[in-house]
């Protein structure tokens, strides 16, 4: 039942505020908390407002938004690496992630005249910027190699890099997969797990220790990179390769909990896997048309492993939103701080105007006593 409190006409105007200030503050950073525990993000690309996270390019290479190929409605992303001497990196980079559990999901398609090269191009990975990491493997990597897609995770025992190579089954030129990566990241004194979905179907797992222990909890970035096309590794490794062209579309990340998760296969302590078999086939859709572009703006944010190309540029354009939201939760903080000031203030000023005209009114009965 409710506690009835006797206000004197001094103090009531005061208290309403306080009682009013307080109640509305509590609502909403109540309505803020759910925004600032929500690591999560998605992507679709279908707004010509929406605006993309960092873009990380080493070269001329460029990532462009416009129409899906492959049979797909809507938008989509185009990434391209030119063989020029000097590219080797087109990629979106999502920041502001935790350390804990999260769902990665997106879809990507392989045209049709795809090169097969033993090579990597890494197409998604999972970065941890390192103090002293110039150079440093990405702590997971989603890549094409030869004919197949593979999964790279890394990991490091005595300041020594671990890998684990789990494969994932044929690429499939002319097809739009379906990704999902359910990722736990490890501790030092606590196992992860990483669990793999293409097309709905189980292709791989991981189990054990999955990241460095140190620095930043690893980003997410996704698009292509070509490490053996970093322009110090020569021009070898160039020789007879076509532009590397890729899309991707309908990013989601997620943040969940390890129990809400499909169970990761059996591995080995330290980091063994466990692949499963490839999906089975489906028809390959038919090419359209190309997109429009999106040009990116500079910054100064260094590419992942630490450094740029020689005589190459590093551009990074500014999202209109990242994982984190920090700017977003501290705005909607702010607007119900504002908010409950402005309506408590209203309601002192409503109280103070009754209090006035009362006054008033009891003035002019004893005048006319």
């Amino acid at each position: 039942m409710p506690l009835a409190v006797p206000l004197s006409s001094a103090g009531r105007p005061a208290r309403l505020f306080t009682v009013c200030t307080s109640a509305l503050l509590v609502a909403g950073l109540g309505a803020a908390t759910p925004a600032a525990a929500a690591d999560s993000v998605a992507y679709d690309f279908e707004s010509p407002s929406q605006k993309l996270p960092f873009m990380a390019i080493n070269g001329f290479g460029r990532v462009l938004v416009g129409p899906a190929p492959g049979g797909k409605s809507g938008q989509a992303v185009r990434v391209n690496i030119p063989n020029d001497g000097r590219s080797f990196k087109s990629e979106l980079v999502i920041k502001g992630l935790d350390a804990g559990s999260h769902r990665f999901s997106f879809a990507n398609y392989l045209p049709g005249d795809w090169q097969e090269r033993d090579l990597d191009t890494i197409v998604a990975q999972w970065f941890s910027t390192q103090d002293d990491g110039e150079g440093i493997k990405p702590v997971v990597a989603l890549s094409i190699h030869g004919a197949d897609w593979q999964v790279k995770v890394h990991w490091m025992t005595d300041g020594e890099i671990q890998e684990a190579v789990i494969p994932l089954g044929a690429t499939r030129p002319g097809h739009w997969n379906r990704w999902a990566f359910d990722i736990t990241w490890s501790s030092a004194g606590r196992p992860g797990s990483i669990a793999i979905t293409r097309d709905g179907v189980a292709v791989g797992s991981h189990q054990g220790a999955n990241n460095y222990h140190r620095g930043e909890p690893p980003h997410f970035r996704i698009g292509a990179y070509r490490p053996n096309w970093r322009p110090e590794k020569g021009p070898s490794k160039r020789i007879g390769a076509s532009e590397a062209v890729l899309f991707f579309d309908d990013i989601a990340i997620t943040s969940t909990t390890a129990g809400s998760r499909p169970d990761a296969g059996a591995t080995a302590p330290g980091g063994s896997a466990s692949p499963s078999q490839s999906p089975a086939p489906s028809p390959s859709p038919v090419p359209t048309g190309s997109p429009s572009t999106s040009s990116p703006a500079p910054a100064g944010e260094a590419t992942a492993g630490g450094d740029t190309a020689p005589g190459g540029t590093a551009q990074e354009a500014r999202p209109g939103a990242t994982a984190s939201g920090s700017a977003g939760r501290t705005g909607v903080v702010w607007g119900a701080v504002g908010g409950a000031a402005a309506l408590a203030g209203g309601a002192f000023v409503l109280v103070r105007r009754r209090q006035a005209k009362g006054s008033h009114g009891s003035a002019h009965r004893r005048a006319r006593v």
